[in-house]
């Protein structure tokens, strides 16, 4: 029950991948100034779209020449374009790009912000890429209480759960019971046994809808997508690490990596929290702002 971000159909993927190495050809030449030219790419997910707009506009600003090109496809063409200097730079999730970087097996180095970034910097250097400082803002399943409930248990932590969990009914998609990431994971690392499963969506308006309405007592949600932030829910902080660091991370190519760029790009993710970014998705897929305005209204409410 990995979040699946925007597949495309084979056919699809493939005249992407073709357009943007006829729009970027690989090795293709730098202007010569004093301060790099920086091309950033994305896949076609609405919050990597916004990312790479705010860490365009943060760079223009300070004197770079800039492009950006969200919406390429997915991580299977947007990190092989890095990797081969079509992009010099995207926002990615620390876990799940270091489990794509080795054939799309979780690693778990990953589990761990700490352990996923050197680990993300040593499977990308022989390409000449590295990973800058993680943000604050975490993309990643959560699981989540109403805060009546929260307050009535003392709950904040998933180890909190544990003497209330039989009392629970877990909601989540259906495959929630035989996923690591899900029921059997929470068995396993925190001990908890719930009264009953119900199957809902992944993370969906029947999720929601069953939580606000008592149906269920916890429930799994993404920790960005706006549906935590939006009904003041309290998602519980997984303190073992059952799930991955999807911290978003700047991943650039070392020949644009220079102090001032490195300077900028970890000063402003610096101030990317989960909350932050909840609430610029709910901006997008809510209100149907464009990305682009999204990132250069929350620029100007943190002081850029």
């Amino acid at each position: 029950m990995i979040r699946t971000r925007a597949l495309l159909a084979v056919a699809a993927v493939a005249a992407a991948a073709v357009a943007l190495a006829a729009a970027v050809p690989a090795g293709a030449a730098k202007k010569t100034t004093s301060k790099p030219s920086i091309v950033i790419g994305s896949t076609n997910f609405e919050e990597q779209a916004i990312v790479s707009n705010i860490y365009g506009d943060v760079l223009s600003r300070a004197g770079f020449h800039v492009t950006v090109e969200p919406a390429l496809g997915t991580r299977a063409i947007v990190v092989p374009a890095i990797e081969k200097g079509q992009i010099d730079l995207e926002p990615d999730y620390a876990a799940s790009l270091l489990a794509f970087l080795h054939g799309g097996n979780p690693q778990k180095a990953g589990d761990n912000i700490a352990t996923a970034i050197p680990a993300d910097r040593k499977a990308l250097a022989p390409y000449g890429v590295t990973v800058l400082n993680p943000s604050k803002a975490l993309d990643t399943n959560v699981f989540a209480v109403t805060q009546a409930t929260a307050k009535k248990y003392h709950l904040t932590t998933l180890s909190s759960l544990k003497p209330y969990a039989s009392k629970m009914i877990l909601g989540g998609p259906p495959e929630c019971p035989t996923y690591a990431g899900c029921e059997v994971g929470l068995e396993k690392v925190y001990g908890l046994h719930f009264a009953g499963f119900k199957p809902l969506d992944e993370a969906g308006p029947l999720s929601v809808a069953a939580l606000k309405d008592g149906e269920v007592q916890v429930v799994e949600l993404f920790s960005s997508d706006g549906n935590v932030v939006a009904n003041h829910f309290v998602a519980l902080t997984d303190n073992k690490h059952l799930e991955g660091a999807d911290y978003i991370v700047p991943v650039i190519r070392k020949s644009v990596d220079t102090p001032e760029v490195a300077r900028l790009l970890n000063g402003i993710d610096a101030k990317l929290t989960t909350v932050a970014i909840s609430k610029l998705n709910l901006d997008v897929t809510a209100k149907k702002e464009q990305p682009a305005a999204v990132a250069a209204a929350w620029l100007r409410s943190v002081g850029y």
